[in-house]
């Protein structure tokens, strides 16, 4: 039975895109937060407000995949006849076109912005704030729990607060600011803070994170704290940022203790990739951190399996999908080319990938790809008990890869101790000799141990930084060329040309601002993002 962390009254009850209706402002109020800062008066009252802060990590997820995956190789909205207008936002994101009135856009924006003010208001109660000069988390006075539990629970909340900033400043550039709750008049008055300002916040949060974050190994870990952020956690989503800051140096030693220190492992022997997402072996030693989701019709479950699950019967009695119950969106498919870029014995492609042939002698040319990683049988509708993965241990070994930058015996080991895992023949340091072929090694191994966990489109992105061989515009381009036969089946096709300018276009790094955050601010003007 899952320990699922939720106890408080704001719970993000997202239904299958959940969209039907928008009111005209964001609203990003938190109906959990109490007036006096003195609330916290013991250890009961204050897990009950981190807990509350954990279950709104889930709101996003059934945005992100929008905003991430679907704008990079791995999938795309396979639904050219479609005029739902839902489907064409989809559509406009895996090209780059996406409009500033993008209900998605919003509703990842809005939930993100939910749970950093529930944050903000718990780190407000233990009297933190953040130091813009000196980059730091700053404790100021006391409280009336120990000092213990109360830097335990920021760290905590600022691991949680970095994960939403790292995320936002990805995809949206430079955002707002908010290290503390603020009024809807305040609110107006904010500007956008630079990337350089957003990173240096999302910095002091993860030191502070891996300073007061329970620092226990993986089999040192008591139940009750399994699934809260942990020091571990702290420095591995840390070394991701100086990664994306290209920072290898200080992500290096970062990566190193969580290896040698964290008592996190690869799972190993028969099953072992499907059983790092199994339901039934949540929270095993290779998970870092993953935002959980809990079954049983409580409004705790997640609507990834509805999303991503083919609505046409052909197709699940074929290739065996589960049949979640409720509407299917057929959402996220993956494509042709990360499925024929698996070797034929790798576990994992079949794993997260099925394929859907019209009939057993149909040609390649009509064969449709399908997600299965996060795809499960539920008797509720969007109440799938898969948790979220955010951070794995094999993310740590192929970003130690990443940062070295070069093959040697330990890099040799950490890249095969994930190929090998998969069924795939040992790399030898022969195969890795040249830069390119090291850095294609390296890509194509989080491309495929990674695939539908939206971590393509920002490694693509942080690629531009770290290797010299393959770069974002580049993949992308020769995804276009791969799938030009079919974006020129829409309505309004795109020739190759086109496709390929759009990659060279501002649209092609950065989602805009959400509209609605610009023509409602009367009072302080807002700039959009480039070519919006």
């Amino acid at each position: 039975m899952k320990n699922i962390i939720n106890k408080n009254k704001l719970l993000i009850l997202f239904s299958i895109l959940s969209l039907s209706s928008c009111s005209d402002y964001i609203e990003v109020d938190n109906l959990n937060q109490i007036s006096s800062e003195n609330f916290y008066r013991d250890e009961t009252e204050l897990n009950l407000a981190i807990n509350g802060c954990y279950s709104t990590l889930r709101g996003p997820i059934a945005f992100e995949w929008m905003l991430s995956e679907i704008r990079s190789d791995n999938t795309f909205m396979n639904n050219t006849g479609t005029t739902n207008a839902q489907n064409l936002q989809v559509y406009s994101n895996d090209v780059f076109q996406a409009p500033s009135f993008d209900l998605f856009i919003e509703n990842y924006w809005a939930t993100s912005y939910t749970s950093i003010r529930s944050i903000n208001a718990l780190l407000q109660g233990l009297k933190t704030s953040y130091n813009p000069t000196t980059g730091t988390i700053d404790y100021n006075g006391s409280v009336s729990v120990s000092e213990a539990i109360r830097k335990r629970t920021a760290g905590e909340a600022s691991f949680m607060r970095a994960y939403h900033y790292f995320n936002l400043v990805r995809l949206y550039g430079g955002v707002f600011l908010l290290d503390r709750p603020v009024s809807s008049e305040e609110a107006l008055n904010i500007k956008r803070a630079t990337v350089d300002d957003i990173y240096k916040f999302i910095i002091a949060d993860l030191k502070n994170a891996s300073e007061n974050c329970i620092a226990t190994t993986y089999a040192g870990t008591v139940a009750a704290n399994r699934g809260k952020a942990t020091a571990w956690a702290a420095k591995g989503l840390l070394a991701k940022v100086y990664l994306t800051r290209g920072q290898k140096s200080d992500a290096l030693p970062l990566l190193t203790d969580v290896i040698a220190n964290s008592g996190h492992s690869i799972l190993t022997g028969t099953g072992a990739y499907a059983n790092v997402f199994s339901s039934t072996n949540e929270l095993n030693a290779e998970i870092l951190f993953a935002i959980r989701f809990k079954s049983g019709g409580l409004g705790y479950g997640s609507s990834l399996a509805n999303l991503f699950s083919s609505n046409t019967t052909s197709v699940t009695n074929q290739t065996g999908l589960p049949v979640p119950a409720g509407t299917r969106g057929s959402y996220n498919n993956p494509t042709e080319e990360l499925y024929k870029s698996y070797g034929e014995t790798d576990v994992r492609r079949n794993y997260n990938i099925k394929v859907y042939k019209p009939t057993p002698t149909s040609a390649p040319s009509t064969f449709t790809y399908w997600a299965s990683k996060h795809i499960t049988t539920v008797a509720v509708a969007n109440d799938s008990e898969l948790d979220w993965p955010v951070l794995r241990y094999s993310d740590i070994l192929l970003m130690y890869c990443e940062a070295v930058g070069t093959a040697n015996t330990t890099t040799l080991d950490y890249i095969n101790r994930v190929h090998t895992r998969a069924g795939l023949p040992a790399y030898t340091l022969l195969n890795l000799a040249t830069t390119a072929s090291y850095e294609l090694a390296v890509a194509n191994e989080r491309r495929w141990e990674f695939a539908l966990e939206n971590q393509r489109w920002f490694d693509l992105l942080r690629f531009n930084t770290t290797m010299t061989t393959i770069t974002a515009k580049g993949v992308m381009d020769n995804h276009f060329a791969n799938m030009t036969a079919f974006y020129s089946m829409y309505d309004n096709p795109f020739s190759l040309t086109q496709l390929q300018a759009h990659t060279a276009d501002p649209k092609f790094k950065l989602l805009p601002i959400p509209n609605i955050e610009i023509i409602t601010n009367t009072k302080t003007p807002i700039n959009q993002n480039e070519g919006y």
